[in-house]
């Protein structure tokens, strides 16, 4: 076993042998999560009997464009399109211009990284990572674009121009596989109470289809929300109209599984989120896409990606019903430690 400090999470990293003899509970140092990489699949049945989870190390958020944006909206629960609608009216309202920037100009991203970095202070285990892309977003080889929402007041020390970037996103374009990614995003905090992110990424969304882009998603993000994300996020991205699918499944063919046990939620959030593979289908066995219906698979997933369902781990009562989508399988409530 293999103790290891992962952004503020205290991880045991252990080995199929050692599994019958629970190392992580002979130990006096704390540990958050016991984690089994690449589960072999004749383990499935005991790791679930131990309150383990077999999930994607990683997942992606999908969403298949569609025709127009009418077409996209259509799709979605009809609270999650008046929402949509309500935030860009707010942004209409308040005179906020939209200015799409591609390629990405210096000003332009300078400001938004400002934004970023102060978002990402506020959080409790923020990582900046989009500080790093500062040279990638200028000058390639990726090509990017950005969406940004600017006020023209200047107040919270805007450009020499006397505007302000009050959001934005910015966006990989991947045309290998006919999609784009919305990779980096951040909003004041007053916006975001107005619920600006859903205004600039419908926006996005409509760009990245009217470049001709036939799927986009948000990225690739560790498969274990209440740490580095939070599970609220993942009702934010449901609502936009995004499913979450292995990794593997669609542009990270080399993406793998492990298996979680949360011992506790010291450092995590209550409730904490991992999309697992539904019992049915212990280890990831292809069981095709869950009956989502309509639309063409992904590019990388021949079969369809695999169906995953929400686990919740908890100590306080919890609205599963937040959680449940057409495209998973039931949700699963469980205790830390087992």
């Amino acid at each position: 076993m293999e103790l290891r400090d992962h952004y503020g999470l205290a991880l045991a990293v252990i080995e199929p042998a050692e599994l019958d003899r629970r190392p992580w509970a002979q130990v006096r140092e704390r540990i958050d999560v016991v984690r089994l990489p690449e589960p072999p699949a004749g383990l499935a049945g005991e790791l679930a009997a131990r309150g383990f989870v077999v999930k994607p190390s990683a997942v992606t958020w999908l969403a298949e464009l569609g025709a127009d944006e009418a077409a996209f909206l259509g799709l979605l629960e009809r609270a999650d399109r008046q929402s949509i609608r309500r935030a860009q009216r707010r942004a209409a309202a308040a005179g906020l211009r939209e200015v799409v920037a591609d390629p990405v100009t210096p000003e332009l991203l300078d400001r938004f990284l400002v934004l970023y970095a102060a978002r990402v202070a506020r959080m409790r285990f923020g990582v900046p990572f989009a500080l790093d892309y500062r040279d990638t977003v200028l000058n390639g080889p990726d090509k990017f674009f950005g969406v940004f929402a600017v006020a023209g007041d200047g107040d919270g020390g805007g450009g020499a121009d006397g505007t302000d970037v009050v959001g934005g996103v910015l966006v990989l374009e991947r045309p290998d596989i006919r999609t784009a990614v919305l990779r980096f995003s951040a909003v004041s905090a007053g916006w975001r109470r107005r619920s600006l992110p859903r205004a600039l990424y419908t926006a996005a969304l409509r760009i990245a289809r009217e470049k001709g882009y036939e799927y986009a998603t948000l990225g690739d993000e560790p498969n274990l929300s209440g740490h580095l994300t939070k599970p609220g996020l993942f009702v934010f991205k449901a609502g936009l109209g995004f499913r979450p699918v292995p990794a593997q499944d669609f542009t990270d063919p080399a993406g793998t599984d492990e298996a979680d046990l949360v011992l506790r939620l010291g450092a995590l959030s209550d409730p904490t989120l991992m999309l697992g593979y539904p019992a049915s289908a212990p280890g990831g066995e292809h069981t095709g896409a869950g009956g989502t219906g309509g639309g063409s698979s992904p590019p990388a997933a021949a079969g369809g990606p695999r169906q995953l369902a929400v686990n919740l781990v908890c100590e306080s009562p919890v609205n599963t019903a937040l959680y449940a989508a057409p495209s998973l399988a039931p949700t699963v409530l469980r205790r830390p430690g087992g």
